[in-house]
């Protein structure tokens, strides 16, 4: 019997071979492309949790643009629009890209007061409901007290860890044979690896946040990027055309840079791989991370793209649902939140004393936050 003498430290735990291991660098090197978007994240964007329901907050800028709720007549003095809280005293506005009008009183209604004509000489035109309504700044009176002061309210964000488990194992016995092609423990050790990868790749992409309290302790599953992205969803009902795709990225890339990564389906990068050699570039360098991708380039827009494995249906002929798919994303607002000491972790020899045999079990508590989904998009519906 081995006798220490002094405070125990990790260096006794490696003796013993009683530390758990931490795998978590493993998966993000282990075959990059099989869950390019966790690969991803494991790399640049990670971050502890100290609750499994993690929360953020998101805000933005005040909204410019809004639409008329009536028909305005050109001697109206007042004109009914769809969100009066958008609009306050001094407020420049042009109607319908045409007449540009002033707010004359911070509206408590739906009627708001405006001076007509700022570019017609006073003369109003008439415009109907729904028109487009742009606040294009403001103008105040010399000497003016300060305008009233309008805010955005900021807006909380949930999502939860999921734990995610896959167990392994062989019975004694059979370890002690010998195998051609490896033992079998060792050879599903990496296996296995894949497939937690898999796993969470999936939840990332598929998942939808909800608690099961029917149990003795809460079941979570984690929300993914299909279920955050609800803006900038278009369905190209079949072929999209290079058009149609260019136009997508100009509304993604609304908000933000001008770069974007896109998780494509094969299908969909054969779609785009048909638009034209010159936008595209093959990469492979350090900043990949060890994925593929290719460099779509139009307008000033840089888009990585990253043929996702994944996106198919078990009939490769079936090009339908998530076959069809191009998940696009601000990588900088994405980030894969874990639970201390539960970053995929290699739990080993779990089985019950008086077994005969040994179980080893990968184990994840992670989720997905991300953040801010005007700046993502979700392309589906492509069959060709």
């Amino acid at each position: 019997m081995a006798v220490y003498q002094g405070v125990r430290g990790t260096g006794i735990l490696s003796t013993e071979e009683r530390a758990i291991r931490d795998v978590s660098p493993a998966i993000a090197q282990l075959e990059p492309d099989a869950g390019p978007l966790v690969t991803l994240l494991m790399r640049l964007k990670k971050q502890e949790c100290t609750n499994p329901v993690f929360e953020w907050y998101e805000d933005e800028l005040l909204p410019r643009f809004d639409t008329l709720g009536g028909n305005l007549g050109t001697s109206d003095t007042t004109m009914t629009v769809s969100n009066y809280q958008y609009f306050r005293d001094g407020d420049v506005v042009v109607i319908a890209d045409d007449e540009i009008v002033i707010v004359t009183a911070t509206p408590t209604s739906s009627s708001v007061s405006i001076k007509r004509g700022i570019n017609n000489s006073g003369t109003g035109k008439a415009a109907s409901s729904g028109a487009k309504l742009h606040i294009i700044g403001n103008a105040n009176e010399e000497g003016s007290s300060t305008r009233v002061i309008l805010t955005t309210r900021r807006v909380k964000k949930t999502n939860y860890c999921q734990i995610f488990k896959t167990p392994f194992g062989v019975t004694n016995t059979q370890d002690a044979t010998n195998q051609y092609g490896g033992q079998d423990m060792k050879v599903e050790r990496t296996k296995e690896l894949i497939e937690h990868k898999k796993d969470i790749e999936l939840a990332f992409l598929r998942g939808y946040p909800y608690v099961d309290t029917s149990g003795t302790h809460p079941k979570r599953t984690t929300g993914g990027v299909n279920y955050f992205i609800t803006t900038n969803v278009y369905d190209a009902e079949g072929e999209l055309t290079e058009q149609e795709f260019n136009d997508f990225l100009r509304i993604i890339s609304r908000y933000g840079s001008n770069e974007r990564v896109g998780f494509v389906s094969p299908l969909l990068a054969t779609v785009i791989n048909n638009f034209g050699v010159q936008k595209l570039q093959t990469r492979s360098d350090e900043t990949t991370y060890g994925i593929t991708m290719s460099r779509y380039q139009n307008a000033g827009r840089i888009i990585e793209l990253v043929e996702h494995k994944l996106l198919t249906n078990d009939n490769l002929s079936d090009l339908t649902g998530i076959a069809g798919w191009g998940i696009f994303v601000d990588i900088s607002d994405l980030m894969l939140r874990y639970m201390k000491g539960r970053l995929t972790i290699l739990r080993e020899n779990i089985q019950n004393n008086d077994e005969d045999q040994t179980k080893n079990e990968y184990l994840s508590e992670v989720g997905l936050q991300l953040q801010l989904e005007k700046k993502h998009g979700l392309l589906i519906g492509v069959q060709r």
